[in-house]
């Protein structure tokens, strides 16, 4: 590193459920991992004691710090979305003496970590005609429904959080329909994210099974996963289901924004049903459209199967903080 001064920075990724923290060096135009590890959101009140704990572990004290948060952000202000907790940047400062901290959204973070992804990371769903400086779009289902936008080269990314998981479910045929009008009963208003979540699993589980919306059900959205890569008929008719929405959902991302750089599905989800998305008929469905088809066929589709891209991303932006101090 030729005597440069090394930057140790901390880097998290909190989402609804899971947080992955990271404690990492910076230094020159390069960073790299001394420990992270991943902790459970219950078991804490707030961002504060559980980033005290992760860095109770050691001895390190980060000098700066970029948090993702599932949440929209107002100036260095965010309330998470799928957990009743505030994070404040400057009160972090105050807590553990960090001299910069950068809030973003967690699927913001996601889009910067692509540059950090080698083979092993992303699977090619549909190869489409792929543009480097072309827009690429991120979905992925968790807790929540996270969307972001980036354009550019990767290492020099523009990236734009979004909210679009909230967006309104837009059935296609009779079945989805039905479906739709299953959910409006109890709720109203169908968003893609009711349907494309942990919960949203759980929700297709009880539509295919025939049982009420609200209905108990013992099984959660790992156990029904599980169940449906055993060849459960239920389970595998609920995520057969579930990986036809999410193709769906991800062709109209790609036509909103021209994703000719690619679509992205990502989140903890997707390696796991890996055999339900590289189904043929889904690149049929991807590319389906009366007018926009021979725009779709040009955009790729990935799954992401590296579990830590949004860490990863994390730790980009604090190495670059890292590196504007020293």
């Amino acid at each position: 590193m030729g005597g440069a001064k090394e930057a140790l920075f901390l880097a998290a990724d909190i989402g609804g459920t899971r947080a992955r923290l990271l404690l990492g060096h910076a230094c020159s135009d390069a960073w790299h991992i001394l420990r992270h590890r991943e902790m459970l959101c219950a078991s804490f009140a707030g961002v504060g004691p559980l980033i005290e704990a992760f860095l109770g572990e050691g001895r390190e004290r980060p000098e700066v710090a970029c948090l993702a948060v599932a949440g929209a952000l107002e100036g260095q202000h965010m309330y998470m979305t799928n957990l009743p907790w505030e994070v404040d940047g400057e009160c972090l400062c105050g807590w553990f003496g960090f001299s910069r901290v950068r809030l973003i959204n967690d699927f913001s973070a996601q889009a910067h970590g692509l540059a950090c992804l080698d083979d092993d990371g992303v699977l090619i769903l549909h190869s489409g005609s792929p543009d480097a400086q072309g827009v690429r779009a991120l979905i992925g289902p968790g807790t929540g429904l996270g969307m972001a936008v980036s354009s550019g080269a990767l290492h020099r990314s523009l990236v734009f959080p979004s909210q679009g998981g909230l967006a309104d479910f837009a059935p296609r045929g009779a079945r989805e329909l039905a479906l739709c009008e299953w959910l409006l009963a109890e709720n109203g208003r169908v968003s893609i994210e009711m349907l494309l979540s942990g919960q949203g699993i759980e929700r297709l589980y009880r539509f295919v099974a025939g049982f009420p919306p609200a209905a108990p059900l013992a099984k959660d959205a790992q156990t029904i996963a599980t169940a449906a890569l055993a060849n459960d008929p239920i389970a595998t008719e609920a995520l057969r289901l579930f990986a036809r929405l999410l193709i769906a959902a991800a062709a109209n991302l790609g036509l909103t924004v021209l994703a000719y750089g690619g679509v992205y599905l990502t989140g903890g989800i997707v390696p796991r049903i890996l055999p339900f998305l590289r189904a043929p008929e889904l690149v049929d469905l991807f590319r389906e459209h009366p007018l926009m088809g021979a725009v779709l066929a040009r955009i790729p589709l990935y799954a992401v199967c590296d579990e830590l891209l949004g860490l990863k991303g994390a730790a980009q932006i604090a190495a670059g903080l890292a590196h504007d101090e020293n």
